[in-house]
């Protein structure tokens, strides 16, 4: 009896829901000075922590960023609270008139 192999269900490569520093450098072809920059200004996505020292960039925000850079929408308000096991969650919103805002 031979068994063959189905093509048709091949795996496939899934983009990661969080990209690291060198990977955003990569994608960007910003400079890690650049992108600080920009995030300071609230013109490029914030980095959010992964726990302990590690952070990363949604890859959402990424897309939203490549999509329109010049257009992207700048942050306003942030509120930082912490969940019952202590994690702590941004509440970002954003508005395109506000270039001065952050979120720390």
């Amino acid at each position: 009896m031979s068994h063959s192999q189905d093509t048709t269900t091949a795996p496939s490569e899934t983009e990661p829901a969080f990209y690291r520093l060198a990977d955003v450098i990569r994608i960007t072809a910003l400079s890690r000075s650049s992108i600080y920059r920009r995030v300071a200004a609230g013109e490029f996505p914030p980095q959010v922590s992964l726990g302990g020292r590690a952070t990363g960039w949604r890859r959402a925000a990424l897309e939203e960023w490549i999509s329109d850079p010049s257009g992207f929408r700048l942050l306003v308000k942030c509120d930082v609270k912490r969940t019952s096991s202590g994690a702590r969650v941004r509440h970002v919103s954003s508005d395109p008139g506000n270039r001065h805002a952050r979120c720390d």
